[in-house]
């Protein structure tokens, strides 16, 4: 068994985490991620993050919801669990003191793979191409001014406003900044797209969701004001005035490793964020 492990290098406590790891398997079965060289030992194995998954049969992620969702981008199909280092952590839902367990699961294939879907961007301009699990966001910066934001779905014009951004979330994204921002809560293995706007000026626009078999544009325009787009907060970057964010659902699903005594999505709701 091949284990690719990603990590946050600022988090002093993932050093203990790796610790704690190397109870449970040997050295030789673990490939580390460069950016945890700090952490390493002088024969581990180590790889640039996009190589990884070409050599392992999993991956665990040590840190936070962030840390797994880069670690996603680079999964390419690999099944893979997120160690929780602190924090909400709604998908890093392992705890250290659990890793024996989950690695006694892995060897003995008790475990089922939750497929979520993920999004494929496209910047039309540039031709650049961005991967999310939880969502894309298209939002104003610097300035107390809205954009404007044209919405296209299937092949037709599906809203037009005025607002400080939107989101375009997955139902993994959808308890994350969807959420917050007044976005419904959608369950993770449903195939859909959530579109909400953020502090739109019109009451009557409101979130809305759509099949994932939908191509959708986001063409934002503003009066000089930076416009600001990210990917899971991984990838961000200022877009050009009228810029087109083209997405769409991707081919290939995120393969999360669940245990099978794990706590179900609602259980979860309870749990993380006080549900009901």
């Amino acid at each position: 068994m091949k284990i690719g492990i990603f990590g946050n290098p600022q988090k002093a406590i993932v050093g203990e985490a790796l610790g704690e790891l190397r109870k449970h398997v040997r050295d030789d079965e673990l490939i580390f991620e460069e950016a945890l060289e700090r952490y390493l030992n002088p024969d581990d194995r180590r790889l640039p993050q996009e190589r990884i998954a070409e050599e392992v049969d999993y991956i665990l992620s040590f840190g936070g919801d962030g840390t797994l969702l880069r670690a996603t981008r680079f999964s390419k199909g690999t099944p893979i669990a997120g160690i929780n280092l602190g924090g909400l952590g709604f998908l890093t839902i392992y705890k250290v003191e659990e890793l024996k367990n989950l690695l006694n699961a892995l060897r003995n294939g008790r475990f089922e793979l939750e497929e979520r879907m993920a999004l494929n961007v496209t910047l039309s301009k540039t031709k650049r191409v961005f991967f999310a699990l939880n969502d894309v966001t298209v939002t104003i910066t610097g300035s107390s001014r809205m954009i404007h934001i044209t919405i296209e779905a299937g092949g037709e014009t599906l809203s037009r406003y005025m607002a400080d951004g939107v989101i375009v979330a997955t139902p993994t994204g959808s308890t994350a900044y969807n959420l917050a921002a007044g976005g419904p809560v959608v369950h993770p293995q449903m195939e859909a797209v959530i579109i909400t706007p953020i502090c739109a000026h019109t009451l009557s626009v409101r979130p809305v969701i759509l099949p994932s078999t939908y191509a959708i544009s986001i063409i934002p325009s503003s009066k000089g004001e930076k416009i600001l787009f990210s990917a899971d907060g991984q990838d961000q970057m200022v877009i050009h005035h009228e810029a087109r964010v083209e997405i769409k659902a991707q081919e290939k699903a995120v393969k999360l490793i669940k245990l099978l005594d794990s706590p179900g999505f609602f259980t979860l709701l309870h749990k993380k964020l006080g549900w009901g």
